[in-house]
């Protein structure tokens, strides 16, 4: 059907409008935004490039052999201080052995394995008393696990000669506090 009278254009709504202009305004903040931004960007990138010619024409060539010689000394100091820290120091367990050894017993010879802990003795002692003595104050220090008599026998002069191995701490080597 045909219409004779042209009817209102619907209105639009208040929130309608309210979004539309929101949305124009959003978008004009965005542009400038962008703009400001990318000009901002520029500048700092400017600055950089300012600051690293600065750099480099501070950078003499003494400056620069001074900088390697400086981080060649410091590789060797933290090599040397690797070493350091890895170092045993076994020389220890003769202060160890010297405070515990029992008045009648004379060690002659010290043979040390410090990786492994292990420490063998060859002594000479008046009897056998003397020897059950000594071994059982060996077995009291806390440095030494393990104490095993390996071979005893009579001298000459009738003296005990002993073999004896003793099993350090794994600790020992590494722990100042164990004297």
């Amino acid at each position: 059907m045909v219409e004779i009278i042209p009817r209102e254009p619907p209105k639009l709504s208040t929130g309608s409008n309210i979004l539309f202009y929101l949305a124009i305004f959003l978008l004009c903040i965005c542009v400038i935004s962008y703009f400001v931004l990318n000009s901002s960007l520029k500048k700092a990138e400017a600055e950089i490039t300012v600051l690293e010619l600065d750099l480099t024409r501070e950078m003499s060539p003494e400056k620069i052999s001074l900088e390697k010689e400086i981080l060649a000394s410091k590789n060797k100091i933290d090599d040397f201080s690797y070493l350091i820290e890895q170092h045993l120091e076994v020389s220890r367990i003769f202060e160890i052995i010297q405070k515990i050894t029992h008045p009648q017993v004379l060690f002659s010879k010290f043979d040390l394995n410090s990786r492994q802990g292990a420490l063998k003795i060859f002594g000479e002692t008046q009897n056998f008393e003397t020897l059950g003595q000594q071994i059982l104050i060996l077995r009291g220090e806390a440095v030494i696990n393990k104490v095993n008599l390996e071979t005893v026998s009579i001298g000459k002069e009738g003296k005990i000669n002993f073999d004896l191995s003793l099993f350090l701490t794994p600790t020992f080597s590494k722990d100042n506090e164990q004297i």
